[in-house]
């Protein structure tokens, strides 16, 4: 990276913040503590000895546990909070784990740690990723590379989109802690009543279904579509559907090659403007819950959300129980499933920690199957672990577990670059917001934003 590019990387990094649209039974049994040492006791005197013995030594105090200090994201429903009491009675009295929400918003845990490792301060040793923070922080030189932590043969074990997102220039730099990724939600109850075989597999066939099932009081589609990061990975899943992407594996930037682009905004703005099956209001979902809240009061036939959202559908208050399913999103022929980004969350350890093998201890235990599978039991959060989706208490629990695991096959993340978080904030989003008013054509506005992104990566 040249200074030039380095410098207004780094400006990139301070000044231009996204926020990111992501989220069994009780947790598995803790190992048992490390049996306590005995205290070695001092020899007895001899015979021999001329002079008393002096007195025994007192045995040495035990040593005091590694503290590491976990920087993450705001856990409403306190499950973590309950992994780490778990984690810190199994540690033996070996390491001691301090758990740190960062703040509501996923842009308060980066502009955190950027400042704590901007001035290469210690207090953080673990920190939590998103997708994005991965090359981000790795380019910085603030976190560790993860390639000991996660060793060859276990890698095997992960989905192999969740590790590419957790990639940088080659070298593993966090292990994938949870998986997330879209499924298309659907009454299952409305589209019988319609007289269709099933859910819709492409998006001609979501089109006709939501015309035809709703009405003046159920909007046929709800997804997320505000200026935000998770309107443009709405539109991401369009635009891969139809063939095109923002960026090739060169990273060089393809947005306006071809007519992808153009036809996948046209596609959602005629669901919107013309026929009306995704109502305007969809420009005010900030959240993945904002576009579930009409799915569950039984106000809205389909939704594209975040598989982590599922549990939420059986709610108390929930108005759509034993109506519902979930199957992989719509395509553009409908010949296979669409494709969904990845929505992984990771872990990963901080340069400047005092004690990075005790923090790559803690990482590898919440990155573990049994970990993995009860934060899934416990709050339906998926799994980087394809394993546990086979689980025979996971089935049991989740009918719709192995429609997902397919799911996971597909998920793609967004460019793994650096300059990424500079690029949504500071062109994307904003062009998106232009193009979902009508304030610019979709020609228009793809070309904006091409030329904006080629901006940023020339420096």
């Amino acid at each position: 990276m040249t200074r030039r590019r380095q410098f207004a990387w780094l400006s990139a990094v301070v000044g231009g913040a996204v926020a990111i649209a992501c989220g069994g039974e009780e947790a598995a049994k803790p190992a048992a503590p490390a049996a306590k040492a005995e205290p070695t006791k001092a020899p007895e005197p001899t015979k021999a000895a001329v002079a008393p013995a002096a007195p025994t030594a007192a045995p040495a105090a035990a040593a005091a546990p590694v503290k590491i200090t976990w920087f993450t994201g705001r856990d409403t429903t306190g499950y973590t909070v309950k992994q780490v009491e778990e984690f810190n009675k199994q540690a033996g009295g070996k390491i001691t784990l301090d758990y740190q929400e960062q703040g509501q918003q996923t842009s308060d845990l980066r502009d955190k740690f950027i400042l704590v490792a901007n001035a290469k301060d210690p207090s953080a040793d673990v920190v939590s990723m998103d997708v994005p923070f991965v090359p981000e922080f790795a380019a910085a030189g603030w976190t560790l590379d993860a390639e000991k932590v996660l060793l060859a043969d276990d890698r095997t074990k992960f989905y192999k989109g969740t590790l590419d997102g957790a990639t940088y220039l080659g070298k593993l730099f966090a292990v994938p802690w949870y998986n997330n990724g879209p499924g298309f939600y659907y009454r299952k109850d409305l589209v019988e009543q319609g007289g269709f075989k099933g859910p819709p597999k492409s998006y001609d066939e979501l089109l006709e279904q939501a015309k035809k099932l709703q009405t003046a009081d159920i909007q046929g589609f709800s997804a997320q579509m505000s200026q935000t990061e998770g309107g443009i990975i709405t539109w991401f899943e369009y635009l891969w559907g139809h063939g095109g992407d923002l960026m090739d594996e060169k990273l060089e930037v393809t947005l306006d090659k071809g007519t992808a682009g153009v036809d996948s905004f046209k596609r959602l703005l005629s669901f919107m403007y013309t026929d009306k099956i995704l109502p305007e209001g969809s420009l005010g979902y900030k959240t993945g819950a904002d576009a579930q809240n009409p799915f569950i009061e039984g106000k809205s036939v389909f939704l594209r959300q975040w598989t982590s959202g599922l549990t939420q559908n059986d709610r108390d208050d929930s108005k759509i129980k034993g109506k519902w399913d979930v199957v992989p999103l719509p395509s553009l022929k409908g010949d296979k499933a669409g494709a969904g980004c990845l929505g992984t969350w990771n872990l990963g350890t901080s340069k400047f920690s005092k004690n990075p093998d005790q923090s790559g201890e803690v990482i590898r235990w919440f990155t573990s199957p049994a970990q993995q599978k009860a934060r899934y039991l416990a709050l339906g959060v998926p799994p980087c672990r394809p394993a546990v989706f086979d689980d025979a208490e996971v089935k049991a629990k989740y009918a719709f577990a192995e429609k997902l695991k397919v799911t996971f096959e597909n998920l793609k993340p967004r460019p793994v670059t650096p300059f990424y978080g500079q690029m949504s904030a500071n062109v994307i989003q904003p062009v998106f917001g232009k193009i979902t008013t009508k304030a610019v054509t979709p020609e228009q506005g793809i070309k904006e934003m091409a030329d904006g992104m080629r901006k940023i990566m020339k420096g």
